[in-house]
């Protein structure tokens, strides 16, 4: 599957980590976009290639500490994408605090990204691409 993140507000960045996570723990494909901003645009583009609805997952971050009109924005979204037949799976911070639902999240990303990469029997570890675009880099003593 190809993950998609969304996030708002607090959980803004918690999108980004799961992204980088899962490109550098799972070695998988992953982007991130943020509400309200996908709203105006990640939402159109649910149509094609058609083909990709069964293979993309969006998973959106939550928090109860969000402000009302971005709940009513993920809402609103789970319904589209269940139109457009794109599967999407809502995870929700945990605690009693804004710092305790950001901690649990990443947390949980943390671990999602390394269990992806136990099923599909990779390393998490290493980083050979990025290890060879810096020993390329390295290479080039211009300006």
């Amino acid at each position: 599957y190809l993950a998609v993140i969304y996030g708002a507000g607090i959980v803004s960045e918690v999108a980004h980590r799961w992204k980088t996570q899962l490109n550098e723990n799972s070695k998988a494909w992953a982007f991130y976009e943020v509400f309200p901003e996908l709203n105006h645009n990640a939402i159109v583009g649910y149509q094609f290639p058609p083909e990709l609805a069964g293979k993309a997952v969006v998973v959106l971050l939550r928090s109860t500490w969000l402000p009302h009109r971005i709940q009513l924005r993920y809402q609103v979204t789970c319904q589209l994408l269940e139109e457009a037949k794109v599967g999407y799976q809502i995870v929700d911070g945990d605690g009693t605090s804004r710092l305790s639902h950001i901690m649990s999240l990443v947390l949980y990303g943390d671990y999602v990204s390394y269990y992806l990469a136990m099923l599909n029997k990779i390393d998490p570890t290493p980083v050979k691409n990025i290890a060879y675009l810096k020993e390329q880099l390295a290479k080039d003593k211009g300006e």
